[in-house]
């Protein structure tokens, strides 16, 4: 019951009070005025929100698909026999542990005209690169940080749905002569599905309220090119102070991210089904 309560308060509340204020006029101050779908209908005629949808779901694709392979594959490494195994994957799990306000300080620093970055691309002939300040590389520069991040993770998911799979299957298909990639996509990959359904609607949702790193490292910048959709929400909110409109957009990112995990559950569970 503690729990419940307190998931109630600070989680379900909150949800519920952002659904209602999504249909009123709210600037934080005079008291919210209803006005319907009017929010809704002034999020489709404007350009920066369409900007900062289009910035997540670039974001969001382009950090989720590298992921599962990266993970996958050293989930699989880790599952055998290695010269100090354990040592190596706490250094690898490191980045998940790292606040990430410190995250997007340390790779501000990195990525800095004379930051490590940069001398490491001196060193085979690579011009500086200004990461953070052009608009065609600010983006890539927060996405890569967002994969160092996410691959350890679900590096260690991966590596739990691998050693729950029966070591009987292994052996029996070795008895069969199956070779390692026979065995790895007709006995691992079917018995991961359930682990890769989860791996995959958490690495979207996840991916999809980045705030911290874009918010520290960019402010949204150079000019849209790192405003996400929860950076968006959050400046306008608390810099527009145009609370309904923020929520409206909390609804819609909500109404996404829940079309999305049905979507992948019905792809996973027919899949299963043939």
């Amino acid at each position: 019951m503690p729990a419940l309560l307190i998931l109630a308060i600070f989680r379900f509340l909150p949800m519920l009070e952002a659904f209602y204020l999504s249909f009123t006029d709210y600037d934080l101050i005079s008291p919210p005025r209803w006005v319907g779908l009017q929010n809704f209908i002034d999020l489709t005629q404007d350009p920066l929100f369409l900007k900062s949808v289009q910035v997540s779901l670039i974001y969001v694709s382009c950090s989720v698909i590298p992921v599962i392979p990266l993970s996958l594959g050293l989930a699989i490494l880790f599952n055998r026999a290695l010269l100090a195994r354990n040592f190596l994957r706490s250094a690898i799990f490191m980045p998940v542990v790292m606040p990430a306000v410190v995250m997007a300080v340390v790779w501000t620093f990195m990525y800095q005209q004379d930051g490590v970055m940069n001398t490491i691309l001196g060193w085979v002939g690579i011009d500086p690169v200004p990461w953070l300040r052009s608009s065609s590389t600010a983006l890539w520069s927060v996405i890569m940080i967002g994969i160092w991040r996410a691959v350890p993770y679900y590096m260690v998911i991966f590596l739990a749905g691998l050693q729950a799979i029966p070591r009987d299957y292994y052996d029996a298909a070795k008895i069969d002569g199956a070779g390692s990639w026979a065995t790895f996509r007709y006995i691992t990959l079917p018995l991961l599905k359930p682990t890769m359904l989860l791996v995959v609607v958490m690495n979207v949702i996840v991916a999809m309220k980045v705030f911290a790193v874009p918010m520290i490292m960019t402010g949204g910048g150079p000019g849209d090119a790192t405003r996400v959709l929860p950076l968006f929400i959050y400046q306008t909110a608390f810099e527009f102070f145009d609370m309904g409109k923020a929520s409206a957009m909390s609804v819609v990112m909500f109404a996404i991210l829940m079309a999305f995990a049905f979507i992948q559950v019905r792809l996973f569970t027919r899949k299963e089904e043939q």
